[in-house]
């Protein structure tokens, strides 16, 4: 696509948090557009967990799981400790299940479709390569230059475009390297195994490796046998790639993995390996004009503590969009206060919880200590499951002003909907493996 277009908003960037803010923006009114340098689908290093958090936020964007073919609802995540002690935390309420793993190939491209048919208009495959930023009061402000030709101009531009952000780099004059991810953040490697042993085919497993802490090796379920594992470290503990890359080997030999994905399991394709900015309470969440305001692992939103991002970008991306529509484009540096505002609110408070969290796990005493206190009692192991993936909110612990009764009985995400998660996994197609990518579950 060549040529001219303008437009009120241009959000630069597709995955999760770019597509929670196009679709927002479209719904209020506002003329979006949404640029990606990839065509979807496309693969995306992940860990593929969805979190209460993040299934609840893909509700309100209007996602129907049923257009995710690899979506795999679970109702368990069994925690293994430094010393091999095995708790197992519930992720069910009522029967329904409140946790998920999808591929981000399949969960992006269903984003992508429902911000299309919001109203948002997307242009795929073109790549950001200039973008000038205009005095107050210019109108249209921003100036966005992509390959093939394409000019779009707007009166804002949210930057959703990832840890390596190619807009943050450009507005940082860099333009022969990007800026890097925020300290304190974490790296990942991530692989598809398959056919992998029933115990790794029917629950989440995060399991505390005492050479990784305070980062933690996972497996994740998903349909026909496949399992998604990975490492992830610390980005100030994890020395070179090439330290990175002995670490991943040695958990992917070591006896617990092996023995979790049994021994027909075998990987699809080498691993990949990706940053994790985490610290949005100390990101630049816009510029002071707030004509450019950054989203999802551009303002550096996944958790401290578990390097989660899904909900974050979506939480971001909505928020940003609500705070922009609010204001009107005529008022961007009312619309980046509004938005700075409620992340340093919300995420902000997760995130100073988060690094403390992380601190206590950053020994194998203390994550052996975790583990033991999560799994004292069914009590314990019930809401640990749901506090940790965000059926009641992270900052419970230290708000009390949000205890009251709605926040413990919110309703379990597509419960209302019709084939509900919970009820989706009854399927037997589902469960033997032969509806590898349609959605009679969740």
């Amino acid at each position: 696509m060549s040529g001219t277009v303008d437009t009120d908003v241009l959000v630069v960037g597709a995955g999760p948090a770019g597509c929670a803010a196009a679709t927002t923006l479209a719904r209020r009114g506002l003329g979006v557009v949404l640029v990606d340098r990839a065509r979807f689908p496309r693969d995306k290093c992940c860990g593929d967990g969805l979190t209460t958090g993040a299934l609840r936020r893909l509700e309100l964007l209007g996602l129907d799981p049923g257009d995710v073919a690899s979506f795999t609802s679970v109702r368990a995540l069994a925690v293994r400790s430094p010393h091999g002690r095995i708790v197992e935390l519930p992720l069910e309420r009522g029967g329904t299940s409140c946790a998920a793993v999808a591929r981000r190939r399949d969960l992006d491209a269903a984003l992508v479709a429902v911000a299309r048919a919001a109203g948002a208009v997307v242009i795929e495959g073109h790549e950001l390569e200039r973008l000038a930023v205009g005095r107050a009061g210019r109108d249209p402000a921003c100036c966005a230059g992509f390959g093939d030709g394409l000019l779009v101009r707007s009166h804002i531009v949210v930057a959703a475009d990832g840890a390596w952000s190619r807009v943050r780099a450009l507005r940082e004059h860099a333009n022969s390297r990007p800026s890097r991810p925020g300290v304190g953040g974490w790296h990942a490697f991530r692989a598809y195994a398959a056919p992998v042993a029933r115990g790794a085919s029917e629950k989440l497993w995060v399991a505390f490796e005492p050479e990784l802490l305070p980062g933690y090796l996972w497996s994740f379920p998903l349909a026909g046998g496949t399992a998604n594992i990975g490492i992830v470290v610390r980005r100030g503990d994890s020395g070179s790639g090439r330290v990175l890359a002995a670490a991943w080997r040695d958990a992917l030999a070591g006896p617990f993995l092996t023995s979790l994905l049994g021994p027909a399991a075998a990987l699809e394709a080498p691993a990949r390996s990706w940053p994790i900015p985490a610290g949005v309470d100390g990101a630049p969440l816009a510029e002071p004009s707030g004509r450019v305001v950054y989203v999802g692992d551009a303002a550096r939103a996944a958790d401290p503590f578990t390097g989660e991002g899904i909900a974050q970008a979506l939480e971001t991306g909505a928020a940003a969009a609500r705070a922009i529509a609010d204001a009107g484009t005529g008022e961007p540096e009312l619309a980046a206060r509004r938005y700075a505002a409620e992340v340093r609110r919300t995420l902000g408070t997760e995130h100073r919880m988060g690094r403390a969290l992380s601190g206590l796990v950053g020994s194998a005493g203390g994550a052996e200590g975790v583990v033991r206190v999560a799994g004292a009692s069914r009590w314990t192991r019930r809401a640990a499951g749901r506090w940790l993936f965000e059926d009641v909110p992270r900052t419970l612990p230290v708000t009390p002003s949000s205890w009251r009764r709605e926040t413990f009985e919110r309703p379990v995400p597509y419960s209302g909907a019709p084939g509900a998660l919970g009820a989706r996994e009854a399927d037997p197609a589902r469960r033997s493996g032969e509806d590898r990518g349609g959605l009679s579950r969740g």
